[in-house]
């Protein structure tokens, strides 16, 4: 935590932790009901703070792209990792093993390449790594043939350095007709997985569990007997995203915007809007605003990467809690050694 807000921000995020509880316990309370778990990604917020009081409220831990980032949340306190992208670069697989040194860490893969790497590095360090097969892309679940699927859960059973924790996939909601079938979509990814599980097992593999990922189709993958776990982002704080598809209600979205700058403001929360909004629906928020005024952001992750601190209070800003740090480091490769001190011919 911090004490200062950086003035040079052209808006200000404020948090309110009494809507950031209601939520949580929402959506917790209607996976537990199913005996599903709940895994917290942590783009929609990307502070160490909120990620701890979704583990203590009940997640089973938290999903994370950048490995940069999954060691701040891992040194704040967070025991179990999900590496939620798939890494090709073999770099990434040595720093994936490192931080199973620290924490249990799972990785996303598609490719025996990121398997084989995965298991070398593993082996190397004496730790085990996770591996959840990805099933297909965010813009279509069902891409991958099912051999191939089979054959990157094999090569991770058959290497001692990894853990085969079961399949995983995303479909992204890619229109507003999409959106309006959030919780069919959410069925039908579901079912995809569960399907893939079962081959796996017929195939004598173990397939432990059967993760889905959305927040506006958590609802249609739960209603699908056997997932085990939801991974979901935006459900903390909601956003006008989610609000304009009936995802959430008014008096769920715990994040508001306050523009310093509006011009500059327009061009922080006009960034990657969800696929189903319109140009009206995102567009110039702050520019067309009363100076000083609340705005529901359109898009929760598109918005916290633009800003370095989130202001938190308990409720309605009766009481500032405090200025929460957001969590934006990125992965870099490592450097190369260089031949600087080598004589020539050496």
């Amino acid at each position: 935590m911090t004490d200062e807000q950086p003035a040079d921000s052209p808006v200000r995020v404020l948090i309110d932790l009494a809507r950031v509880d209601r939520n949580l316990r929402r959506l917790h309370a209607r996976a537990a009901a199913r005996g599903v778990r709940v895994r917290a990604h942590v783009k929609g917020h990307r502070t160490a703070e909120l990620a701890l009081r979704q583990q203590a409220a009940g997640a089973v831990g938290i999903a994370v792209t950048q490995l940069a980032q999954a060691r701040q949340y891992v040194a704040a306190g967070i025991d179990d990792v999900v590496i939620a992208h798939p890494w090709p670069e073999p770099w990434r697989w040595r720093e994936t093993a490192e931080l199973a040194r620290h924490c249990r860490v799972s990785a996303h893969v598609d490719s025996e390449a990121a398997v084989q790497g995965l298991a070398d590095a593993a082996a190397e360090l004496g730790v085990t790594v996770g591996i959840r097969v990805q099933l297909g892309t965010g813009l279509d679940a069902t891409a991958t043939p099912d051999g191939r699927l089979l054959a990157l859960a094999r090569a991770a059973a058959a290497r001692p350095s990894l853990r085969l924790d079961g399949v995983t996939a995303y479909q992204a909601l890619l229109s507003a007709e999409d959106a309006k079938d959030a919780a069919a979509i959410g069925r039908s990814t579901a079912a995809h997985c569960l399907r893939i599980a079962a081959l796996m097992r017929e195939a004598g593999l173990p397939c432990p569990g059967v993760a889905v990922g959305g927040t506006p189709t958590a609802d249609g993958a739960l209603a699908e007997p056997g997932v085990t776990e939801i991974c979901s982002g935006a459900y903390a704080l909601q956003d006008g995203g989610m609000l304009a598809i009936g995802a959430c209600a008014p008096e769920d979205v715990a994040v508001t915007v306050v523009a310093t700058d509006q011009e500059a403001a327009d061009r922080v929360l006009d960034q990657h809007p969800y696929p189903w909004q319109t140009t009206l629906d995102h567009q110039r928020l702050a520019s067309t605003a009363p100076p000083g005024a609340r705005l529901s952001p359109p898009h929760i992750c598109a918005l916290t990467p633009q800003v370095r601190t989130v202001t938190v209070y308990e409720h309605d800003e009766k009481r500032r809690i405090g200025i929460w740090q957001v969590l934006n480091t990125q992965d870099t490769p490592p450097e190369r050694p260089t031949n600087q001190g080598r004589t020539k011919g050496s």
